[in-house]
């Protein structure tokens, strides 16, 4: 667990805690407990009853006289991410963070690429550490086992991996933090060197952009044309697109990639979807009603009737629907609606899906409430619905795979590239100009 806390926090943290607050974080982990029973639809899917109510009571017990706030953050999310819901949790890694002073935190940035970390920079400690190494312990824990801590902590629907891959890089530092106990030092040993070696604490952090600099799309949509390919590239960052002037601006932005499309000839459509967290069910089938001439069903029978009425209901098709190529790029980093999309995507023919396999599957909760612990203001998520697409040929335990796999390459990791689109987009090209 956690270890105390630097004197560089409020006093209020670094005091003993007293046996009132330790009560307290008892109380709030079984009030969680309580909370996840009454509200979600289907609490143990991944963890039976008996399982989830011992693993309370070992945090609980855990939880003494020398623990601090941070043990307590931590504990909590080891009990909602146990569920395997990744509507269900703690606002991303927020309140965590919070707790971590400058000389507390990892004093690297480090990424993990296939299982491995590595290096990506060395930040204070570039004397001793180089961009592109890897490390394979820290403090003298091998790097899996940190990685399957850290994964025990991380919420995604019945805890698929890459959903968890990706998202522990945005934290990683924070992570590695909580992982390691809250160290007064950190040694880490490097591939091919024996002796440990000892960082120097940081000075300042400033967290990575979560969208790469070198993105081409800097926008929640973007579009470009290839005109020696002779097809088009839509980018969605962003899928909630509800109502109001944001869904008129997700239309509007539709109808240019459809006059495109069909004004020019294009002989395929790229579709890049990947970080997409989730979002509007609507806006998913308003794009695949325009790809598509024939109808489709949305929701299954098994979805929450409280959910959006329209999505029951037969989807159309808008227009002639599209004749070229079409592919989906899609990777761990998505989410709820997007894997919808995917699965009714691939499901009805109406698209190829490219890339890495996706964060998410036909099946989610979602429909979430926010609660606040009653003694430590703990701010957290509990779903409280069932939503499922129709695509029979996927389990409702399965994520959505790739028909054709791709994979990020080590340069992507520690450089923030992107060959995943650029070996799309020439797949594409390929496939298109055959028709």
């Amino acid at each position: 667990m956690p270890g105390q806390l630097s004197a560089q926090q409020n006093d209020e943290a670094v005091s003993k805690p007293s046996p009132a607050r330790i009560a307290g974080y008892h109380a709030d982990l079984r009030e969680l407990g309580a909370r996840i029973k009454a509200e979600h639809p289907r609490p143990f899917r991944v963890i039976t009853e008996t399982d989830f109510d011992a693993l309370i009571e070992r945090e609980v017990a855990q939880l003494t006289e020398n623990s601090t706030r941070a043990d307590f953050l931590w504990a909590m999310s080891h009990v909602i991410a146990s569920i395997g819901c990744g509507h269900s949790a703690l606002p991303f890694f927020n309140q965590q963070n919070q707790e971590i002073s400058i000389t507390q935190r990892f004093p690297a940035k480090v990424r993990f690429h296939a299982g491995r970390l590595y290096v990506t920079d060395p930040m204070t400690n570039s004397d001793s550490l180089s961009k592109g190494q890897e490390i394979v312990a820290i403090n003298g824990i091998s790097v899996p086992q940190l990685r399957e801590t850290i994964f025990a902590r991380i919420t995604a629907d019945v805890h698929l991996p890459t959903a968890k891959d990706l998202a522990t890089n945005v934290y990683a530092t924070a992570y590695l933090t909580y992982a390691l106990e809250f160290p007064e030092r950190y040694a880490v040993t490097l591939r091919g060197q024996a002796k440990p070696l000892t960082l120097k604490p940081l000075n300042e952090f400033a967290s990575d952009p979560v969208l790469s600099p070198l993105d081409p799309c800097q926008e929640e949509l973007c579009y470009e044309r290839d005109e020696t390919r002779n097809i088009g590239i839509a980018t969605l960052n962003r899928l909630d697109y509800y109502g109001g002037e944001r869904a008129d601006r997700f239309v509007a932005w539709w109808a240019e990639v459809m006059e495109d499309l069909t004004t020019n000839d294009r002989s395929g459509l790229l579709i890049d979807m990947r970080g997409v967290l989730g979002g509007s069910g609507n806006a998913g089938s308003y794009i695949l009603r325009h790809l598509t001439d024939q109808p489709f069903k949305f929701y299954s029978a098994n979805s929450d009737k409280r959910g959006r009425e329209s999505l029951f209901l037969t989807q159309e098709p808008i227009g002639q629907g599209y004749n070229g190529e079409v592919y989906i790029l899609i990777d761990g980093m998505t989410y709820s609606a997007a894997p919808h999309l995917f699965a009714i995507a691939q499901s009805n023919g109406i698209a190829t899906l490219i890339g890495a396999p996706a964060g998410g599957g036909k099946s989610t909760n979602d429909g979430k409430l926010r609660f606040t612990s009653t003694n430590e203001d703990v701010e957290y998520f509990v779903a409280r619905m069932i939503f499922e697409v129709e695509a029979p040929e996927l389990g409702i335990d399965e994520g959505v795979e790739p028909d054709i796999t791709l994979t990020y390459s080590l340069t992507d990791t520690l450089d923030r590239t992107d060959s995943m689109r650029d070996r799309a987009v020439d797949l594409l090209g390929i496939a298109a100009s055959r028709l």
